[in-house]
Parts: C-alpha cells; sequence; structure tokens
C-alpha cells in the first residue's frame, strides 16, 4: 500500500538510515572498527590520534548510537505504511520533528566534541529526509 505521494521516498530514506545504523552497530565489534575509524579520521580535525584501538567505552557508544539510529529507520519504514495512509499529516510532522531533533543535536554535540567536519554530512543526509518529507503541495 503506497499511494502516498511520500511514501517511497521515506522508505528509501528508511533502507539507508537502518543500513547506517548497522554499519555504526557492527563497527562495535573489533574485527570491524575500519569504518568507525576511517570515518572519524575524517570528521576529527587534526586526526592525531588515529590506528589506536577503539576503547570498550568508544564501542560501547557504537552500539548504542548504531542501534538507535537502526531503530530510527525502522520508524521511517513503518511510517511509511499504513500509518503515512491513515494520519498523513501526522506523520510527516513526527518524521519531521524527529529528524530536526537528530540533526540539530548531533551536529551541535559534534562540534562540541570538537568533529566539526561531522555537520557537512549530517547537513546532506538531514537535506535526504527532507526530500523524503516534501510533499508535491510544498512546491
Amino acid at each position: 500500500m503506497e499511494h502516498h505521494s511520500n511514501a517511497r521516498k521515506i522508505k528509501i530514506v528508511g533502507w539507508i538510515t537502518v543500513f547506517f545504523g548497522l554499519l555504526t552497530a557492527i563497527s562495535a565489534a573489533p574485527p570491524f572498527t575500519t569504518p568507525y575509524e576511517i570515518f572519524a579520521d575524517l570528521v576529527i580535525w587534526p586526526a592525531e590520534d588515529t590506528y589506536r584501538p577503539l576503547s570498550a567505552e568508544t564501542r560501547l557508544t557504537q552500539a548504542i548510537m548504531g542501534g538507535i539510529f537502526t531503530g530510527f529507520g525502522v520508524i521511517w519504514l513503518v511510517a511509511s505504511g499504513a500509518l503515512l495512509e491513515k494520519a498523513p499529516k501526522e506523520t510527516l510532522r513526527l518524521l519531521f520533528l524527529g529528524s530536526t531533533t537528530w540533526f540539530v543535536t548531533d551536529s551541535a554535540a559534534s562540534v562540541i566534541a570538537g568533529a566539526a567536519a561531522n555537520v557537512p554530512p549530517n547537513i546532506g543526509f538531514y537535506l535526504l529526509m527532507l526530500w523524503a518529507l516534501r510533499t508535491p503541495k510544498d512546491v
């Protein structure tokens, strides 16, 4: 049931979010930390402390954040179906507010943590979310 004009776009964002969430969660396991280490090297400047084993605390944070982001993606997937059909305005508002909260919090915390280079990828991801939520009447 994909009658609402945004359903397909919302589903795309949901699957992309699930993918990145799972990638983040998997990077908590020592044999799979390379994607996280590469990303950290790109967004934390200067990259002085690279190529050291991730601490247990960092791996725990990766696991938690991966789980939260995967769950956020599942919310998008569920929202793209019957929920969107039954309550389109409320569903779009829910996804918009959740996305905006994620974007502002993640970006601000990244700057505070010394990883301001994480903001441009966040902007790209946020624009993808806004694209999925834009309805034809918004044109």
